[in-house]
């Protein structure tokens, strides 16, 4: 029997149950930490000897190779149906599509001053991609686009091979995006080889890709050495919905973000009880058939929660409270007041935007905000790879009384501060 939790707004202990619900889903373990640092100490110590030994231990191989070499390559692909192959491909046409244009619409050209802003682009950038209770071929595609857009030349991949055995779907994916450098590590040691370099693994620059809470408390741990997208957790949703909404493809979605694994948060809020209580019956006849049923069934049950609320006005204050990773706003409309206003890492508005499309063809990466990082964070895009400095060339003939200005106001808050050095090094450049 699947078992439901629901809140109401008009309930005293409404708030209390909300925020005891986003504090259990939010918490970190004081376990996965103090586990993750003994594995970036231990990389960061003996190199890839560490990594043949976390390898051995939970990927269950000896592994002497890490990059996969090209007879690996090809083994893994060949057998790949084609037509997967010409899906994967359109979907990576139609994320490139839209990347190439997210970068085409900056505005990097700096302007003609003495005091500017300029950009360069990230030279080397790892992807993690996931390999353990599921694994996301379309991830790889999400995670190089925006890269490849910028003009990044060096992009690594490192992926789980459990039992020795690469997922072929996820090589296949990294083929089509043109990635040919793969490594096979897993879990927070390879975040440390990617972070820290080792005589077989580059070091590279930003790490980008979600995964495990190993994989994110690894990423914590070394965002500094190393940069990273964001700290990435389970994957989240949010249906808003009306008595005018449909119950099947709300249950559905529900279900689809859930079917990611136990860990994963499905939360329906709605001004229609009679739709959520047809939203249940659906769920509970619909999930036996599923072939992760289990997953989904444990997620619901740990991690989902039906609101009900009296009008849509009381929406807005819990969204912005949960700032999801994909907000699906389930009816349609030509103007719902409060859109504009809405915290989410990715807002689908209307009953045919389906998330699962946007998951995989649409364009947009998936790699997204989680946890609330909404409020803060931005989706995985192209500005990711983008690095801005500021440039400074003065010539004091060209305006000295302007110049003049810049040395006196400056001597005056670097003396007020005792920084005399500060004002001095200023002063000198009237006399020379």
């Amino acid at each position: 029997m699947l078992t439901f939790s629901a809140i109401k707004y008009e309930d005293y202990s409404f708030h209390e149950r909300l925020n005891s619900y986003l504090d259990r889903k939010n918490q970190s373990s004081n376990m996965v930490a103090a586990t993750v640092a003994k594995i970036i100490s231990e990389v960061r110590t003996n190199g890839d000897i560490a990594l043949k030994s976390f390898t051995k231990d939970f990927d269950n191989f000896d592994c002497n190779n890490f990059l996969i070499s090209q007879q690996e390559f090809e083994k893994a692909t060949n057998d790949v149906d084609h037509e997967l192959i010409e899906s994967l491909e359109f979907a990576f046409e139609n994320i490139s599509n839209y990347q190439s244009k997210c970068y085409e619409s900056l505005n990097l050209e700096p302007p003609d001053d003495d005091v500017k802003r300029k950009f360069r682009v990230i030279d080397s950038v790892g992807m993690y991609i996931p390999g353990g209770q599921a694994s996301y071929p379309s991830t790889v595609l999400m995670a190089a686009a925006p890269a490849l857009a910028c003009g990044v030349r060096d992009i690594s991949l490192t992926t789980p091979a459990r039992n020795g055995i690469l997922n072929s779907l996820t090589i296949a994916a990294a083929k089509v995006a043109g990635v040919n450098k793969i490594y096979k590590i897993g879990g927070a040691q390879a975040i440390a080889a990617l972070a820290l370099g080792t005589d077989q693994v580059s070091k590279v620059d930003k790490i980008i890709g979600p995964g495990n809470a190993f994989v994110a408390e690894a990423k914590k741990q070394l965002f500094g050495e190393v940069g990273i997208d964001s700290i990435a957790g389970p994957s989240e949703i949010v249906i808003l919905a009306d008595d005018t909404s449909d119950p099947e493809t709300i249950a559905w979605d529900l279900m689809a973000q859930s079917e990611h694994d136990s860990d994963a948060s499905a939360v329906m809020i709605s001004s229609s009880d009679k739709l959520i209580d047809e939203v249940k019956k659906i769920i509970t006849k619909e999930i036996v058939s599923l072939q992760r049923h289990q997953i989904i069934k444990d997620a619901i049950e740990s991690n989902g929660l039906f609101i009900s609320i009296n009008d849509l006005g009381q929406a807005k204050e819990i969204i912005n409270r949960i700032a999801p990773e994909h907000l699906h706003i389930a009816f349609d409309h030509n103007h719902y007041e409060e859109e504009g206003s809405l915290v989410a890492g990715l807002i689908m508005k209307g009953k045919d935007s389906a998330i699962s499309l946007s998951d995989y063809v649409l364009g947009p990466s998936h790699i997204l905000p989680t946890n609330s990082s909404s409020r803060f964070s931005s989706p995985l895009s192209v500005e990711d790879f983008l690095i801005s400095y500021s440039y400074v060339s003065l010539n004091k003939n060209k305006d000295i009384n302007q110049f003049k200005e810049y040395v006196d106001h400056t001597s005056k808050i670097a003396r007020a501060e005792g920084l005399t050095a500060h004002a001095i090094a200023a002063e000198k450049r009237l006399n020379i």
